[in-house]
């Protein structure tokens, strides 16, 4: 059973970019080759940074890497429902418009209830996994998470023709906004995400700041405005929150927290849709695993925090630590 809060299409406030990780996922579920002959997602291959000082570093890297590129871009009001499509497709029962008020597990039963906002209808199921994004309502209320999301980022579209950005993807740093960073990501028919993202270890920059420097940074920043051009046409700003690090526990009795819910952002890019997805995939594994045993206690799931924290997990603390020198250094 898979409940999604709103109708598809919807939307999802990010930076769009896909890394090789989720590249190779979206492989897996079938989903890639449909969203490239679609024109729904467009392939990273020349892109780089800009530092601080304003070096900048352009190169290319499809031709290096062959099938499974570095990087893509997909709009997420895309990538979203393509990947939900496909879960439908393997047979779950894809229920729309179904926003979760509440889950109560039952211990003599071994069961979850889960009602719906204004709605009689309840379900029922032996495992519950926490999906519901940065915000962790869910796992928040569950007690399984206890902080609020420690990041922002923002997002707008650039009309195709109307700049004159010739990259796929580039990173702007700029020494006042360290550790985050302002980027441009082409998606197809020349749409351009431009976005800004406030990542946690800046003292004097905080999420209230985010109108501010996504706005001071198109103005100002003389490689950003010269890759929009004079004459570029971009929509009103949108933000996004960011859990960011890994959550210390994604895991209690017949319940996991998968993605954006668990943290699994990483601190230093804030880049977050390629954990988000290897999170899924190794829950499913294990939830495959506890299933054949019939055992979904806390001791069993404790091993998808072992194997995301494998994985993917113990860079984020490295991560965070050259946040921290970035921004002193």
């Amino acid at each position: 059973l898979l409940l999604e809060k709103k109708k598809f299409p919807r939307d999802k406030y990010c930076g769009d970019a896909v890394c090789k990780t989720g590249i190779e996922i979206l492989h897996e579920m079938g989903v890639y080759e449909e969203l490239i002959r679609d024109n729904k997602a467009r392939i990273a291959d020349c892109g780089g940074m800009v530092s601080p000082s304003g070096l900048s570093y352009i190169g290319r890297s499809h031709e290096q890497l062959g099938k499974i590129p570095a990087a893509l871009a997909c709009k997420r009001i895309l990538l979203d429902e393509a990947i939900a499509r496909a879960a439908q497709r393997a047979g779950a029962n894809l229920v729309e418009e179904s926003p979760v008020q509440d889950a109560k597990f039952d211990k003599s039963t071994g069961l979850w209830t889960v009602t719906i906002e204004d709605s009689e209808t309840t379900y029922q199921g032996r495992v519950l996994v926490c999906a519901d994004g940065a915000t962790s309502k869910l796992a928040i209320q569950l007690g399984l998470v206890k902080q609020a999301p420690q990041g922002s980022c923002s997002r707008s579209y650039v009309e195709g023709g109307t700049h004159k950005f010739n990259a796929d993807g580039v990173i702007f740093y700029h020494k006042p906004l360290l550790p985050g960073y302002a980027a441009l990501f082409r998606h197809p028919n020349d749409v351009l995400n431009y976005c800004v993202y406030l990542i946690p270890g800046n003292p004097l920059v905080t999420n209230d700041d985010l109108t501010y420097w996504h706005e001071h940074l198109k103005k100002n920043d003389p490689n950003i405005s010269k890759a929009l051009g004079k004459n570029f046409k971009i929509e009103r700003m949108r933000a996004g929150s960011l859990r960011i690090g890994g959550e210390p526990l994604t895991y209690g009795d017949h319940v996991l927290v998968i993605g954006d819910a668990a943290g699994m952002t990483d601190p230093m890019t804030g880049e977050g849709i390629h954990t988000a997805m290897d999170s899924g995939r190794i829950a499913a594994h294990l939830l495959d695993e506890a299933f054949a045993v019939g055992n979904f206690d806390s001791a069993v799931m404790a091993e998808y925090q072992n194997r995301w924290m494998e994985n993917f997990g113990s860079d984020f603390s490295w991560s965070m630590k050259i946040c921290q020198i970035t921004y002193r250094y």
